[in-house]
């Protein structure tokens, strides 16, 4: 549907058209995005590094960049379900994690996200001057009333996280393992920082003249990216371009539709790759065994059972 509705929103253009329109995006526009797109996936670090925090786990940097770096990279192409928690669980096993343990981590790893999204959503609609685009239906006078409900959203979440001080929480007789404030602070902060450098890297590649300010572009930005992780579309392919071209005013479909594509380059296909080359040397490596390892690994195995073979 998705699909359907990008081609009825773009039939009216030829294919050199929109081939022009990524020609318009200069130098400098793509060298800031790729910026972005790197400072971003550093960002993304966090998410891994706080859930492993969370449920009382250590992990080598190295590692929880790899798997930060893959999981997310797999996770916004082929979505969080399909993708990104397999791609975690492969390696989070291969490193001696339970499946409980990976179930807590992937579950904080949404609940950063969703508390980033909310704090992030209302702080903007309370105390930016936001134009929300009158195809949402919200009211201007109910604009800042909305953002409040968001905002407290994230407020709660982080008084319980306060009250429960790492605490087990229990709620309709199920427990939930909660992090710690200074914890949840920072997976906030985190998730903030995560969209909103992901925001600026699709927004520096919209044409110059479109008069568009960055606070007026971050809500449909949100708006927009709330809807690919709902749907669970693979990399949001046709939602995310329909949603924005179609509460965004002031730029051209076809100029919008050629920065979405060079985006979609630069931060999903292209790490992708990348990822697809790490984890394929990776596994490579994890198959080699030195003399020295396989002696040690049996060792391991043999010495255990000593006392009882005597």
């Amino acid at each position: 549907m998705a699909c359907w509705l990008l081609y009825n929103k773009l039939k009216s253009y030829s294919l050199e058209e929109i081939i022009d329109s990524i020609r318009q995006i200069n130098s400098s526009q793509l060298l800031y995005a790729v910026i972005y797109v790197i400072i971003n996936y550093v960002v993304l670090i966090g998410y891994d590094w706080l859930a492993i925090r969370a449920i009382h786990r250590k992990l080598p940097l190295a590692r929880v960049s790899l798997v930060s770096f893959t999981g997310c990279a797999v996770s916004y192409n082929l979505g969080a379900l399909l993708g990104g928690t397999t791609v975690r669980y492969r390696l989070y096993s291969a490193w001696g994690f339970h499946p409980i343990d990976i179930v807590r981590l992937v579950l904080m790893l949404a609940v950063t996200f969703w508390i980033g999204a909310l704090g992030l959503a209302g702080g903007v609609l309370c105390f930016a001057d936001v134009t929300v685009p009158p195809e949402l239906g919200i009211e201007p006078g109910h604009i800042r009333p909305v953002g409040a409900a968001l905002l407290a959203l994230c407020v709660l979440y982080l008084l319980v996280c306060w009250w429960a001080k790492g605490r087990a929480v229990h709620i309709f007789k199920k427990e939930f393992s909660l992090p710690t404030l200074p914890l949840a602070l920072a997976q906030t902060a985190v998730a903030c920082a995560d969209l909103l450098v992901a925001a600026a890297c699709l927004y520096v590649l919209l044409p110059p003249d479109s008069g568009i300010s960055f606070a007026s572009f971050l809500p449909n930005y949100l708006l927009a990216q709330v809807a690919v992780v709902l749907t669970h579309v693979p990399g949001g392919v046709g939602v995310l371009e329909v949603i924005l071209m179609h509460i965004i005013h002031g730029v051209q479909p076809a100029l919008l539709f050629g920065a979405i594509l060079v985006f979609r380059v630069l931060y999903y296909l292209i790490p992708l790759a990348l990822s697809a080359v790490m984890l394929f040397f990776y596994e490579f490596r994890l198959r080699a065994r030195t003399p020295e390892q396989i002696e040690a690994e049996a060792k391991a195995t043999i010495l255990p059972g000593k006392p009882t073979l005597f």
